[in-house]
């Protein structure tokens, strides 16, 4: 199996096709990792990812964020972490790196909204999405999803 690493990518100047709505992929006391949907394209999939924290995790979540945030600025070293996103489709399987991401929080909340964008397109229907934020409370979850069929023609087009 090929491993790699799917890149952060400005989406195409479309709306996609929603191929598969909401659905929780991990879930922990006190966090929940979820997608709102995933978006087909012409060239691959977009993938709109959540994560709530709530109490400790909120605290543990805040903490190793913040630090990442300031080992990014060069303000001080520190030990960080993210949450972990593997997607497969076919034979490729990779971590995904988020662009577009926000997250807010303070001792008792931490909100992250993401999105992943993968460049290929399953032959099968078929994508399998791993998640952990271990350091944050969160264990691995794998969670298959059968994505509806769609054609070009269902993608829609900003211009």
């Amino acid at each position: 199996m090929r491993v790699h690493r799917w890149p952060p990518a400005v989406e195409p100047d479309e709306l996609g096709a929603i191929v598969h709505g909401p659905v929780v992929l991990a879930r922990s006391p006190g966090v929940v990792a979820a997608l709102r949907c995933v978006f087909a394209h012409t060239g691959g999939l977009s993938l709109p990812f959540v994560l709530r924290a709530e109490g400790v995790q909120a605290e543990a979540a805040n903490r190793q964020s913040t630090s990442h945030r300031l080992a990014l600025e060069d303000i001080g070293p520190g030990t960080f972490s993210e949450p972990r996103v593997v997607v497969r489709v076919g034979e490729a399987e990779g971590l995904a790196d988020a662009s577009q991401a926000t997250s807010s929080g303070g001792d008792d909340a931490y909100d992250l909204d993401a999105n992943f964008w993968i460049d290929a397109l399953p032959t099968d229907g078929r994508i399998v999405v791993t998640v952990s934020w271990v350091q944050a409370g969160l264990g691995e979850s794998r969670t298959e999803l059968r994505l509806r069929p769609w054609t070009g023609d269902d993608v829609l087009r900003l211009l």
